[in-house]
């Protein structure tokens, strides 16, 4: 008996709106353990990365579309190590000299990799029961 279980990915708007529900979290977490500074701190790391997605999402897509029309990638080539520079000195700026909590910025970074996590979770254990719930309809019958 053979099954087919190929991983359903989650998409980038559901990543979303999970990373700023666990980012709020987060933050009120840090609020309540750390500081008013963690907290603004972890929000502040949160909304980097989402924009960072965001960002990498429009890209793809301008890259996506211009591939398809013909047109050369010399856009590609520069475009996302660009946007990578940008980001890394973005993040530095904001670490090295404004003086915000590390550690609530690297909470807030690493919602993220939470968010992408509890997304791929939830559309797979939903991808696996509705399977079963059709296995067993399938099976139910005894004629």
């Amino acid at each position: 008996m053979t099954t087919n279980q190929t991983m359903t990915l989650p998409g980038l708007g559901a990543i979303q709106r999970t990373n700023v529900i666990v980012a709020c979290l987060a933050a009120l977490l840090l609020l309540v353990l750390r500081s008013n500074a963690a907290a603004l701190s972890c929000l502040l790391g949160a909304s980097v990365v989402i924009a960072n997605l965001f960002l990498l999402a429009v890209l793809a897509r301008v890259l996506l579309a211009s591939a398809a029309g013909g047109a050369s990638s010399a856009l590609g080539a520069i475009a996302l190590p660009f946007k990578m520079m940008l980001i890394a000195g973005l993040v530095y700026v904001v670490l090295f000299r404004s003086g915000i909590d590390g550690v609530g910025f690297a909470a807030g970074v690493f919602t993220q990799l939470v968010a992408v996590l509890i997304e791929t979770a939830r559309v797979n254990l939903a991808q696996r029961s509705t399977s079963m719930q059709s296995v067993g309809r399938a099976g139910a019958r005894f004629d």
